[in-house]
């Protein structure tokens, strides 16, 4: 099965383990933030830094993250190593906020993870 990314929730009885393993048998990861897998690129600071609407600066904070994942955008943190990205999150589906059909960072993990 190809892992599939999930959209967390703050509903009662919501389950991360138990809706990734209904939805295709994998085990789950949160990748929000706070911690190492979120994405430092947020809306709100590409909104004020370019002037855009929400929908546009998600998919550049999105787009953002996925060039500094890859060493092609220089921040002042390091990127996050491939070799932890697939040892860590490679067959797992991810979870992020990001409504379903929006872009979300966690779409490129999965893409790294299991390349």
């Amino acid at each position: 099965m190809k892992p599939q990314r999930i959209v967390l929730s703050r509903r009662a009885g919501f389950d991360l383990q138990a809706t990734s393993l209904a939805l295709n048998g994998l085990p789950a990861q949160s990748v929000a933030r706070p911690g190492p897998w979120g994405n430092p690129f947020t809306i709100a600071d590409v909104m004020a830094e370019m002037g855009v609407d929400k929908a546009a600066a998600q998919a550049e904070a999105v787009a953002r993250y996925g060039r500094w994942v890859r060493g092609q955008l220089a921040t002042g943190a390091a990127p996050l190593a491939l070799e932890d990205i697939r040892a860590t999150l490679a067959g797992k589906n991810l979870a992020c906020w990001c409504r379903a059909g929006t872009p979300c960072h966690a779409d490129a993990l999965i893409d790294l993870a299991n390349s």
